[in-house]
């Protein structure tokens, strides 16, 4: 890792200020790319376009970008008939993020998202085998942390974190749940209930992502920062998760951003429909005279 962009994980799990990219997946929706698509496969057969997306995200300040390898998992790549290419993709994945924040000092983080399975299903060596599959090859490929998101059960994310510390040990972890309307983990686990085991496991930060929108987003922090004092992550969707069109303008993410610091996160970005106006907007509330230096 880079000294510049060692300095960036550090102020993130020291509790500084930090501001990751947006939503992959839009972006490359409006490039024209069917929903019906693989993305992750994009990192063998479209790499350029991969590519650009993470340079908008960089150009408009974004600090650390995401791989696109969310659902580079074993499980779900089978479903597209890639079951053999997990190492492949999630190596690629990496490297591409890699070589766009060359020496600008922005980290890569390796995006690793849900198996797609009910895990009480599945033998539990099953489900940490393949997080750890995927996990092992983004650290090969020279990720600077990891971030565990949109999990959806304490059982599942239990099983990625215990993999990380297996496959990629010396990688920090950001572990981050979505909720449902009720303001819960769509297992039934309160935000603060999960704020408290995640911490237990060893998650180096934790948050809330995806989900209902802003609003969803910024109750879960505010109750997650009563069961945990590691940094808080927030990253929300613009408006309803898978969405095309988003429903919160960057303006309006911008100023739930300030509420998300207020009510105790570090690390901010987004997920479905935000876009890199949406980036651009939450790092004109970072300014170095109102936050710590960026």
């Amino acid at each position: 890792m880079a000294d510049a962009a060692r300095i960036v994980v550090e102020r993130l799990f020291s509790g500084g200020r930090v501001l990751c990219d947006g939503a992959m997946g839009t972006m490359l929706l409006e490039r024209g790319i069917s929903l019906d698509r693989c993305y992750d496969e994009l990192n063998l057969s479209r790499a350029e376009m991969v590519a650009a997306v993470h340079d908008e995200y960089l150009r408009a300040g974004a600090e650390i970008i995401e791989t696109n390898t969310f659902g580079a998992s074993a499980y779900r790549l089978a479903r597209q008939g890639l079951r053999d290419k997990v190492r492949e993709i999630n190596l690629a994945g990496a490297r591409i993020a890699r070589e766009c924040v060359g020496s600008s000092g922005a980290c890569v983080a390796g995006a690793v998202g849900p198996l797609g399975i009910d895990v009480r299903q599945v033998r539990g060596e099953d489900v940490g085998g393949a997080f750890a599959e995927q996990m092992r090859a983004l650290a090969e490929g020279g990720v600077d942390l990891l971030i565990i998101e949109t999990m959806t059960s304490l059982a599942e994310a239990a099983e990625a974190i215990r993999a990380a510390r297996e496959a990629a040990a010396g990688l920090r972890i950001v572990v981050m749940m979505t909720i449902d309307d009720n303001g819960n983990c769509t297992d039934g686990t309160t935000a603060e209930a999960a704020a408290i085991r995640l911490t237990e496991l060893g998650a180096d930060a934790v948050g809330c992502n995806c989900s209902m929108g802003p609003e969803s987003v910024l109750a879960a922090i505010r109750r997650m920062r009563l069961g945990t004092n590691q940094p808080l992550a927030a990253m929300p969707s613009a408006g309803v998760p898978g969405g095309t069109v988003a429903t919160a303008t960057p303006e309006e993410l911008a100023c739930f951003a300030e509420k998300y610091f207020e009510a105790g996160a570090s690390f901010i970005g987004g997920c479905c429909g935000t876009t890199p106006s949406h980036t651009r907007a939450m790092r004109s509330i970072m300014r170095p005279n109102k936050f710590s230096p960026v």
